[in-house]
């Protein structure tokens, strides 16, 4: 089976390297890794492209398969395994999981066609004959979005859209009502008052907050649009992040300019990672009886805004949004509660009407 390792280069990034059980580097693998990171893809991007290609990996060689020999049959069959459809692989993932899988595969391969197509052995046209004289970055990518979505769509899998979970007044009480380490109980007052992604709160540094000002800089974002933006805490947020960071920061001379840091153990002071919040938010959820994650604030907090009368323009400057059409197919839902009030506002007027 195939294992991810992860290492640290010079300049102290995080860098993720796939191997086979017996620590044998997978060399096209991580040369596709590496050109994510050329591109200026995200850490959390390469993270889960590189857990994704583990699980291709784990397939190939359980079926004895060699991965240069691709074929429709292949992806049709990695598809099955993932469904669960074999006995090796019981496990069921939903569709739009297979599907995020599968489009790693079709990008790795697509990296292949464009740099390596010595090595393949396949009649699957992953890469254009007409972008292939052009080497760029910039144009490889363009051909990459575009092409990949077109081919995906033979094997995309249709996927059921779950509603989009917020809390509500209850859960937004109890959470807060329930006694947190000071480190948890700041990262849970900055993700309600901001909206800001969890990838984005563990990026905050000193550097980015002004106090004085009651705001904080996001420098780094899954997207461009969400890059340099600002968001607002409340003064007792604002009180709360001066405590902590004299109680953690200033008191225990930590040398790390993030704001968020690891409280305890052997990597104590260390920045936190998303798999200890991940931990945190599953310890808090049991507590609690109901599920919690981090991005259910983001949720909260955009919907919260738009019942408040918030232009949509502001709330899409908020959260880091390129097309307020995004913002509103993905966080704007309306409560039950705002649900009835309309509703009982119509009823009330047909009565009216009736007499």
């Amino acid at each position: 089976m195939a294992k991810v390792i992860k290492i640290k280069n010079e300049e102290e990034n995080v860098i993720y390297l796939l191997t086979s059980n017996e620590g044998i580097p997978f060399l096209y693998v991580n040369k596709y890794l590496k050109f994510l990171g050329t591109i200026n893809k995200s850490p959390n991007t390469i993270k889960s492209y590189v857990y994704r290609l583990k699980l291709y990996w784990d397939f190939i060689e359980l079926n004895q398969l060699d991965f240069k020999k691709i074929s429709m049959d292949v992806l049709v069959k990695y598809i099955g395994w993932l469904q669960g459809g074999s006995s090796i692989s019981s496990r069921k993932r939903e569709p739009n999981t297979i599907n995020y899988n599968v489009m790693a595969v079709f990008g790795f391969y697509n990296y292949l066609a464009g740099f390596h197509s010595e090595i393949l052995d396949t009649e699957l046209d992953f890469y254009s004959n007409s972008t292939k004289k052009n080497y760029s970055y910039k144009s490889f990518l363009e051909h990459t979005k575009s092409n990949v979505k077109y081919r995906l769509n033979d094997l995309k899998l249709r996927e059921t859209k779950k509603p989009y979970s917020k809390l509500n007044e209850e859960q937004l009480k109890k959470i807060f009502q329930t006694k947190l380490n000071i480190r948890n109980k700041l990262l849970v007052s900055i993700l309600y008052e901001t909206g800001v992604r969890i990838s984005e709160a563990l990026d905050i540094k000193l550097e980015n907050i002004d106090l004085s000002d009651k705001k904080i800089l996001i420098t780094k974002s899954k997207t461009p649009s969400g890059e340099n933006r600002l968001v607002y805490i409340s003064a007792e947020t604002t009180n709360l992040l001066q405590d902590y960071i004299y109680e953690v920061h200033e008191k225990n001379n930590f040398d790390s300019d993030y704001l968020f840091l690891k409280l305890t153990g052997s990597s104590r002071g260390e920045v936190c990672e998303y798999g200890s919040i991940s931990a945190f938010f599953r310890g808090l959820s049991e507590r609690l009886e109901f599920n919690i994650t981090p991005h259910m604030f983001r949720h909260t907090l955009a919907t919260e805004l738009h019942e408040n009368g918030l232009e949509i323009s502001i709330i899409k400057a908020l959260l880091g949004h390129k097309d307020v059409q995004t913002t509103m197919n993905m966080y704007i839902h309306p409560s039950e509660k705002s649900i009835r009030e309309e509703y009982n506002k119509v009823a009330l007027n047909r009565e009216r009407n009736k007499k």
